[in-house]
C-alpha cells in the first residue's frame, strides 16, 4: 500500500442554492471520484468520541459531514494530518492504505461515508502496528 497523505483530497461538491434551500447531488465517479458500492452513516455519537481507528486494504472512502462537525485524523504510517469537516458541500477522499480516526465535535454530527467496495471484514486493519507493517511491505 503505497498511498500517502498526498493522496487524500478535499473535494468541493456541486451545490445548488436558492431561496428554498440547498441541494448537493452526488453521482458515482463524477462527484466523489469513486464508483459507489456502499453508503453508510454514523450518528448519535457522544461528544468528543473517536470512531474509525482503522485502515482498509482495498476500500476507498469519501467522508461527508452532513450535519455538525467532525475532525478526521489521517495517517500514512509516517505522518498524520487533521481535517475538519463541517460543510455538507465538502467531502474528504481517503484512499486505501490510510489510517483514519474520526472525532465527533458536536452532539448532532451526522457523518456519511461512501465506499467503492461492499463490506468485507477482511479488508479492515484494526491494529495500528499491523497497519504500519503493511505500509513497509
Amino acid at each position: 500500500m503505497k498511498t500517502s497523505l498526498d493522496d487524500i483530497l478535499l473535494i468541493n461538491l456541486r451545490s445548488f442554492e436558492d431561496n428554498k434551500g440547498s441541494l448537493v447531488p452526488i453521482e458515482s465517479e463524477l462527484d466523489c471520484l469513486i464508483d459507489i458500492k456502499r453508503i453508510f452513516y454514523v450518528y448519535n455519537v457522544p461528544l468528543n468520541e473517536t470512531r474509525g481507528k482503522h485502515s482498509h486494504k482495498e476500500t476507498i472512502q469519501v467522508l461527508i459531514c452532513i450535519k455538525g462537525k467532525c475532525e478526521v485524523k489521517c495517517d500514512d504510517g509516517k505522518n498524520s494530518k487533521f481535517f475538519v469537516l463541517s460543510d455538507p458541500s465538502k467531502a474528504l477522499y481517503v484512499p486505501e492504505g490510510i489510517w483514519a480516526e474520526e472525532t465527533y465535535l458536536t452532539e448532532d454530527t451526522l457523518l456519511m461515508v461512501l465506499c467503492n467496495t461492499p463490506y468485507q471484514k477482511e479488508d479492515y486493519i484494526f491494529d495500528y502496528e499491523e497497519f504500519k507493517e503493511s505500509k513497509n511491505r
